[in-house]
């Protein structure tokens, strides 16, 4: 059985992530989802050097924090199973003495061997995500060999999932990913979509006017270019609409696209996203491993910081 952990936070933005994923979710009986609550110390808010002092009375008592945590985590519970989702499938976790949730939550998952972490916007804007850090982009970027959902509470309710296609072998493992967790739930419609890359700098005019059997030679070379590009994609597209087929996803369901790009391949993504409102949204965070700071971006974080009302699952590919 796979099994998912969902992190809550007793927000009204993260009780709409329990139960938009009890509705996407509720038709998979072989589905296990472990909610966590991780309960932050008064403490962690304050800059320890003006704590040392006063530690003890900032501290929440351990019987006051199981209060709270159990009072989260039974209301999410009550949020997921009201969908329909089976409540034999449920297990609950408190993390007490929070330090760093983001950290915490990762640790969970290793500890318990669970291979997806689901996590919910909490309504920071762009800037205090990037300069801050919030808890689901730590999570993202950190949560080696993990998959990751951020949930932008409401989400669109499309029925729409996209899976964005890097054209290279790993993208293989976001096809055979969806297969495994999304074909199962009835009503979605598939979009494989690429966005070919710009011409690289081989084919750039490389100083001087090309003469018509030069230029003619030059567009030839793109042209082919860019038929073994598209071939090649197309070649992932087809294992991974086979892989949907397969598992009782009809073809009229799945759809293949590959678009030239016009103003970047993250803000081409989004802005796909936004005009066909996909409910899902999936991609690799290969690029997370990199460290790259997020201020400097990387398509990944770029759409994770950007994308709204969407599901955005990065998989670890």
């Amino acid at each position: 059985m796979r099994t998912m952990l969902v992190a809550v936070d007793g927000t009204e933005r993260g009780l709409q992530t329990v139960s938009t994923l009890g509705t996407l979710l509720k038709d998979r009986k072989d589905l296990h989802i472990v909610l966590l609550h991780c309960v932050q110390q008064v403490a962690t808010l304050l800059p320890g050097d003006l704590c040392l002092d006063i530690e003890e009375h900032c501290r929440i008592p351990s019987s006051s924090q199981e209060k709270i945590g159990n009072a989260v985590v039974r209301e999410s519970l009550l949020r997921l199973t009201a969908t329909g989702f089976p409540k034999e499938n449920l297990d609950l976790r408190l993390k007490l003495d929070s330090m760093d949730p983001a950290q915490d939550i990762i640790d969970q998952a290793v500890r318990e061997r669970i291979q997806t972490i689901v996590v919910g916007r909490r309504g920071r804007s762009q800037v205090e995500n990037l300069l801050l850090g919030s808890i689901s982009s730590k999570v993202a970027q950190y949560s080696r060999g993990k998959n990751v959902w951020i949930v932008d509470a409401p989400v669109n309710e499309s029925r729409k999932v996209l899976i964005a296609m890097e054209g290279v072998p790993e993208s293989r493992e976001l096809s055979y990913y969806v297969a495994e967790l999304l074909a199962g739930c009835p009503g979605f419609k598939f979009t494989f979509l690429h966005l070919l890359p710009p011409v690289p700098p081989m084919f750039w005019d490389d100083g001087h006017i090309l003469g018509n059997s030069e230029q003619k030679d030059r567009l030839g070379r793109i042209d082919k270019w860019k038929s073994e590009w598209t071939e090649r994609v197309g070649t992932y597209m087809a294992e991974g609409r086979d892989l949907l087929v397969e598992r009782g996803v009809s073809e009229a369901d799945v759809e293949n696209l590959i678009l030239p790009t016009k103003e970047g391949v993250a803000r081409d993504l989004l802005a796909e996203i936004d005009e066909h409102k996909f409910q899902v949204v999936v991609m690799g965070k290969k690029s997370f491993h990199e460290r790259k700071p997020f201020l400097m971006g990387s398509h990944a974080s770029k759409v994770l910081h950007s994308a709204k009302t969407t599901i955005l699952c990065l998989v670890d590919s």
